[in-house]
């Protein structure tokens, strides 16, 4: 929760944690420093899709490869799982973000205008076929 409150302008709830975590189509991975969570990815894997719902690295933690290696994983995962595509949501304006994902392959197929309401941004739909 630390990590989430850090990372961005609306954070999952404890119980939007919760939900996503017990779902049964819901799967995750961290990644620990020093036994320390320093990053997580969560995902849905359904039939020939993947998912991406979450995906933060600590501040302090940042630019150090992690988020490359959680994505990774999951890619690998879904890639294990028989998923053909891969989906994520992004703030138009989260550049990192946004760099991390076309460096992976990802391409915007879509947009959700003011998806965001805290912000009135848009979100952005990617999509990597694998």
């Amino acid at each position: 929760m630390e990590i989430e409150q850090k990372s961005f302008i609306a954070p999952w709830s404890k119980g939007m944690f919760e939900e996503t975590i017990f779902s049964p189509l819901s799967r995750g991975f961290v990644i620990e420093k020093n036994n320390v969570i320093v990053g997580y990815i969560i995902f849905y894997s359904v039939d020939v899709e993947g998912h991406i719902m979450n995906l933060a690295v600590a501040p302090s933690e940042r630019r150090r490869g992690y988020g490359r290696q959680l994505l990774t994983h999951a890619l690998a995962f879904f890639k294990e799982q028989g998923a053909t595509e891969c989906y994520l949501e992004v703030r138009e304006h989260n550049e990192n973000a946004l760099r991390l994902y076309i460096l992976f392959g990802f391409e915007v197929i879509g947009r959700r205008k003011k998806y965001y309401p805290e912000t009135g941004e848009d979100a952005l739909v990617m999509q990597l076929l694998l």
